[in-house]
C-alpha cells in the first residue's frame, strides 16, 4: 500500500546499497588493482623527492579510496574508511612540510590502520557468498599486495623509532633507508620468500614482523586457491545434482 512502511528486508536493501554503483563490478577491483600494481612495481624504481613523495601520498590516498569503494557495503564503515583517507592524506601534508611534527609516526600509522582494515574487508569480499568469477579472484590478488603494502609500511613505522631495525648492506647515496621504495622491496621480499641477502631485520620487532609476513606469504596462496575451488565446487554441487 502507498502508505505503508517500508519492511525489514527493503531497509536492509536500502542499507547494503552502494553508494557508488560505478565501483561495485569489476570496475571497482580494477582501479583498485591498479593502483596497487603501481605502488608495488614503479616506487621502488625512482628516488622520490618532495613533489614524488607527495604524489606518492596522493597515490596511496586514491588506492584507499578505491579499495573503500570497491569492497566495503556497510555505509558507516565505508565512511570510516574514507575520513582515515582524508586525514591521513592531510597528515602527509602537514608532515612533509614540517617534519618535526612527524616524530612519533603518527601519519604513518594511520596509513597501517587503514590499510589493515582494507585488507580484512577485500578478504571478505573475495571470500563472500556466490559464484567463483573474475572480480573474486582480482579480490584476491589485491588482498595480496595490499598485504605486503601494509607489511612495508610496518616496518616505516618500526624504523622511525629504530633507524637501524632493518640492515640494508648495499645503503643508496642520498636515500634515506626509511624510505618506502626500500621498505616496499623488503616487504615483498619477504612475502614472497625471495631474499637476496641485500636486507635483513636486526631489531627484534622487525624480526618477528618479518616472520609473520614469511608465514603468510607462504600460507595465503594455499588457502586462497584451497578455499576458491571449495567455494566453487559447492557452487556446481546442486547443479550437477539436478542435471
Amino acid at each position: 500500500m502507498r502508505g505503508q512502511p517500508p519492511n525489514n528486508e527493503t531497509m536492509r536493501k536500502q542499507k547494503d546499497a552502494p553508494l557508488f554503483p560505478f565501483w561495485v563490478e569489476d570496475r571497482g577491483l580494477s582501479f583498485f588493482l591498479a593502483f596497487l600494481v603501481l605502488i608495488t612495481v614503479f616506487v621502488p624504481m625512482v628516488h622520490l623527492s618532495r613533489s614524488g613523495r607527495i604524489g606518492l601520498d596522493l597515490v596511496l590516498a586514491m588506492m584507499l579510496f578505491s579499495g573503500a569503494l570497491a569492497t566495503v557495503r556497510d555505509r558507516v564503515l565505508l565512511c570510516l574508511i574514507l575520513a582515515v583517507t582524508v586525514l591521513e592524506f592531510t597528515a602527509d601534508l602537514i608532515v612533509e612540510f614540517n617534519p618535526l611534527l612527524g616524530y612519533w609516526g603518527w601519519d604513518t600509522a594511520l596509513k597501517v590502520f587503514g590499510m589493515a582494515i582494507l585488507v580484512v574487508m577485500t578478504l571478505r569480499h573475495a571470500f563472500r557468498p556466490g559464484p567463483i568469477s573474475v572480480h573474486r579472484v582480482m579480490g584476491g590478488v589485491a588482498a595480496y599486495l595490499l598485504i605486503g603494502l601494509t607489511w612495508s609500511f610496518g616496518y616505516r613505522l618500526l624504523m622511525e623509532e629504530r633507524p637501524n631495525a632493518i640492515h640494508f648492506q648495499q645503503p643508496v647515496i642520498g636515500v634515506p633507508t626509511g624510505e618506502p621504495g626500500r621498505l616496499i622491496y623488503f616487504s615483498f621480499a619477504t612475502l614472497t620468500s625471495v631474499s637476496y641477502g641485500d636486507a635483513y631485520p636486526v631489531h627484534r620487532v622487525a624480526r618477528s614482523l618479518a616472520m609473520a609476513e614469511a608465514l603468510i606469504g607462504q600460507l595465503y596462496p594455499t588457502i586462497l586457491i584451497a578455499t576458491l575451488v571449495g567455494m566453487s565446487l559447492q557452487t556446481r554441487s546442486p547443479n550437477a545434482g539436478t542435471g
